[in-house]
C-alpha cells in the first residue's frame, strides 16, 4: 500500500466540542490540511445541546479548561468556580475564535458514513446533504455522551402536553413553566440539576425516579483570585502536572491518613473534614479500598438522609444498592432540599412502575398523574451510541457495528483494529468520564496528532492496533475495573446497563490518568510496538 494523493484534505475532524476544537487547532499547527464537520450550528458539543435550566459542570472551572495556550488561560475570566452551560459554551466559542478554527468547520452538517478504501489508503466521509470528502485521517471527536437515549416507555408519542429531552433542549425559544404541572423522568446528573429549577416556578413537580444516586454538594461559588493567578502564572507547567494526577485535575484535598491508620473516631473525623472540604471521595489516602469506600458510602447516605424531612422520601432518595462511585456521583446544593417543598413529590418507579404515558399524563401501577409537561432526563446511549450512529466501514468491508457487536474493543481507547487511521478520542476503554474531560481531550489529541506526524515522517500509509494489543488492553481495563468499587457490580451506563440489549461491558479505564498517559507515551517513544504499520 502506498500513500495516496487522492485526498481532498489530510484530516477530517467530526465534532466541535473540547476534543474537536483542539484537534482542528493542533492538526493545522502540525502543517496538515484539515476540515471540521459539526451537526450543531455552533461549537460546544455536549455544552451546546444540553442547555436545560440548571445545566452546569461538576468539575471546577480551574481544571475544566484548556491549558495549551497561555493567552487563553490568562484572557478568559470565569464567573463561577463551577461554570454553567451557557458560560462553558461561550468559553469554547472564544477558544475556537482565538485559535482561528471556526471557518474550518461545516456547521449544521451531520456525518452519515465513513468508508475506508484499502487501495488508496483513504477515508470517504459522507455528510447528510450527500456531499463527501476524501481524507487520509479521521478524528471522531463525537463525544462519550452525545447520543440521547430515547424514552422506552409505552405511549410516549400519545402525550398532548409539552415533551422535552434534557439532552436536546430547545434553542429557539424560552419555555415558561410557571403554573404548570411538570413531570421529570430520571434522576441522574441532568435530572438532579433541572428538578430544582422546575420547582422554583411550576405549580407541581412529580419526580419519577428509576434508581437513586449519591448527591454531594457542588464546588460552585466565587472564583478564588489567588488560585486563578497561580494557574495563570505558568499554564504550560499546570498542563504537564495535570497529566501526572489520577483524574487529570487538581483535587481540592485528600485525606491525611490511610483508612486502617485510624480508629473509628478518627475515621469519622476524617470523613467530616473531607465533607466540609468538598473532597469526600478522597477522605482517605486509600479510598479505593472496599472498606474505605464502604465508610464513605455510609457517610454520604447519612448526610443525604439528614437533608430531607420526610423519612420515607429520604430513604427512597438514598442509593442503598451500590457503593459510592459505582455510578457517577451527582452534585447539587439544592436537589435534596427541593423535596422539602410541598409541591414536589417523589414517585419511586421501583415500587410503582410507569405503565404508560397517556395524552394528559402518566399512569403508574397505582395512580394516574395529570401533567402539562414531561421532561425526559433519561440520559444517553453512552460511548458507543455516537459511534453506531455513523455507518463506519473499515478494511475488507468490516463495519464498526460488527467489530463491536459484543461490546467495544480497541487499544488505548483511541483506535480499533481493522479501521486504519481512524481515531476516537473520549471513547470506550479510555479514562473518559472518570477523569477531567478537558485534560483528556488535550492529551489524546496530542497523542493522535503525534501519531500522524510519525507516519508522515516515515512515509507510511497508515497504522492500526494489533489484535493482541486490543486483547491485552481489554484485560487491563477489566483488571482495574475489578479494583474499582462497584464497577462490575453496579447497573449503570458505564457498562451499558441503561439500555436493554446493550452488551454488558465496563467501558471506562480506571487505572488513572497518569498511568494512561504513560502508556501512550511509551508507544510513541518506542515507535508504536503495539500497532501494525501499513506501508
Amino acid at each position: 500500500m502506498t500513500r495516496s494523493a487522492k485526498a481532498d484534505v489530510d484530516v477530517v475532524v467530526v465534532g466541535a466540542g473540547f476534543a474537536g476544537i483542539y484537534a482542528l487547532h493542533k492538526v493545522r499547527q502540525a502543517g496538515l490540511t484539515v476540515m471540521g464537520i459539526e451537526a450543531a450550528p455552533d461549537v460546544g458539543g455536549t455544552w451546546y445541546w444540553n442547555s436545560y435550566p440548571g445545566a452546569r459542570c461538576d468539575v471546577s472551572s480551574y481544571n475544566y479548561a484548556y491549558f495549551f495556550d497561555p493567552e487563553i488561560v490568562r484572557q478568559w475570566q470565569w464567573s463561577d468556580s463551577c461554570a454553567e452551560q451557557r458560560e462553558i459554551q461561550s468559553y469554547l466559542r472564544f477558544c475556537a475564535e482565538k485559535c482561528g478554527v471556526v471557518d474550518l468547520i461545516r456547521f449544521n452538517t451531520r456525518v452519515t458514513s465513513a468508508h475506508y478504501e484499502g487501495g488508496s489508503g483513504t477515508w470517504t466521509v459522507t455528510m447528510g446533504n450527500g456531499e463527501s470528502v476524501c481524507c487520509r485521517y479521521v478524528i471522531m471527536a463525537i463525544g462519550a455522551l452525545s447520543t440521547p437515549k430515547a424514552p422506552d416507555i409505552e405511549g410516549v408519542d400519545d402525550f398532548k402536553g409539552l415533551s422535552l429531552l434534557t439532552s436536546n433542549w430547545p434553542k429557539d425559544r424560552e419555555i415558561d413553566f410557571r403554573g404548570k404541572r411538570v413531570g421529570v423522568i430520571g434522576t441522574g446528573s441532568s435530572g438532579i440539576q433541572i428538578i430544582p429549577e422546575m420547582a422554583k416556578v411550576a405549580r407541581s413537580v412529580h419526580v419519577f425516579q428509576r434508581t437513586a444516586n449519591y448527591v454531594i454538594p457542588t464546588e460552585s461559588g466565587p472564583i478564588d483570585e489567588n488560585k486563578l493567578q497561580a494557574i495563570r502564572k505558568d499554564p504550560i507547567t499546570v498542563r504537564q502536572e495535570l497529566r501526572t494526577t489520577y483524574a487529570g485535575l487538581y483535587p481540592l484535598g485528600i485525606g491525611a491518613h490511610k483508612f486502617h491508620e485510624l480508629d473509628e473516631a478518627g475515621r469519622q473525623q476524617a470523613l467530616e473534614t473531607a465533607w466540609e472540604g468538598n473532597y469526600i471521595a478522597l477522605a482517605f489516602r486509600d479510598a479505593y479500598l472496599p472498606e474505605a469506600n464502604a465508610a464513605i458510602s455510609d457517610f454520604v447516605r447519612k448526610k443525604m438522609l439528614e437533608v430531607v424531612r420526610n423519612p420515607k422520601t429520604a430513604h427512597e432518595l438514598v442509593p442503598w444498592d451500590h457503593p459510592y462511585g459505582g455510578k457517577r456521583p451527582c452534585r447539587s446544593d439544592t436537589y435534596l432540599q427541593t423535596f422539602n417543598e410541598p409541591h414536589v413529590r417523589l414517585v419511586s418507579l421501583k415500587h410503582t412502575p410507569i405503565v404508560r404515558i397517556e395524552p394528559d399524563g402518566i399512569k403508574t401501577t397505582e395512580e394516574k398523574i395529570e401533567l402539562d409537561a414531561i421532561i425526559y432526563a433519561t440520559g444517553f446511549d453512552a460511548i458507543t451510541g455516537a459511534v453506531f450512529s455513523i455507518d463506519i466501514e473499515g478494511l475488507d468491508g468490516q463495519t464498526m457495528k460488527q467489530a463491536w457487536k459484543d461490546g467495544p474493543v480497541n487499544y488505548l481507547g483511541t483506535m480499533v483494529h481493522g479501521f486504519p487511521n481512524m481515531f476516537f478520542p473520549s471513547s470506550a476503554l479510555s479514562p473518559s468520564v472518570l477523569t477531567n474531560m478537558a485534560t483528556l481531550a488535550e492529551q489524546q489529541i496530542d497523542y493522535i496528532v503525534d501519531t500522524m506526524l510519525w507516519l508522515e515522517r516515515h512515509g507510511y500509509a497508515g497504522i492500526q492496533p494489533k489484535l493482541q494489543s486490543q486483547f491485552d488492553w481489554r484485560d487491563e481495563v477489566f483488571r482495574y475495573a475489578q479494583r474499582y468499587p462497584g464497577a462490575l457490580t453496579t447497573n449503570s451506563w458505564y457498562n451499558g446497563a441503561n439500555l436493554p440489549g446493550k452488551p454488558r461491558v465496563f467501558m471506562i479505564y480506571c487505572g488513572g490518568f497518569h498511568k494512561y498517559n504513560d502508556r501512550c507515551m511509551a508507544e510513541l517513544k518506542s515507535d508504536f510496538p503495539g500497532y501494525e504499520v501499513l506501508r
